[in-house]
């Protein structure tokens, strides 16, 4: 009797879960009115600048890199992206299109709106780097080695769905590279 009841629930709990799906599944062919999609959107944390509202489209969430010494040097021109935060911030925004090792040309927002046109790129088979226009950032900015620390988000422009990059910074008065803790070790 109790195998009875327990397959039952089973039953009843996939087409739960089978309904939820079909559900979330017809999204993608919903219209929704703009007062619905900001309200969707309010529950991602996405970036909040007056002069970006209305460009937001698809967004990841916010990932944490320390300045290192090479992020700030002038003559390397280049801000380095952890692999593990570009799988899982960029590369699921990416269109089919787009060539990484050739590089995708972004533009990347500061806290203030100001626009940064940069090349996001795969860098000598191994590194990715936002590059071209970071140093203009980097002086804009003040930004130092250890002590500044980027919030990043990528996001498609919602307009031209082309692929950007919102930063901000703070800074600490922490003078040496803090080792990041991998989650799955």
């Amino acid at each position: 009797m109790e195998q009875k009841k327990a397959k039952k629930i089973d039953h009843e709990e996939y087409k739960e879960i089978y309904g939820a799906a079909l559900c979330i599944s017809s999204f993608k062919h919903l219209i929704f009115s703009p007062e619905s999609a900001m309200n969707l959107q309010a529950t991602i944390d996405i970036p909040r600048v007056p002069s970006l509202n209305g460009l937001i489209g698809r967004c990841s969430q916010p990932f944490e890199k320390q300045l290192t010494e090479t992020d700030v040097n002038s003559k390397q021109c280049r801000l380095s992206i952890n692999k593990v935060d570009v799988e899982n911030a960029v590369m699921p925004l990416l269109k089919e299109e787009e060539d990484v090792e050739k590089g995708i040309r972004v533009k990347v927002y500061d806290a203030n709106g100001k626009e940064y046109p940069m090349t996001f790129k795969l860098w000598a088979h191994k590194l990715h780097v936002l590059k071209e226009g970071w140093i203009e950032f980097c002086t804009d900015h003040a930004l130092l080695a250890h002590q500044d620390f980027l919030k990043l988000w990528v996001f498609r422009n919602l307009h031209t769905q082309d692929l950007c990059f919102f930063i901000t910074s703070r800074r600490l008065q922490e003078f040496q590279p803090i080792k990041k803790r991998r989650l799955n070790a």
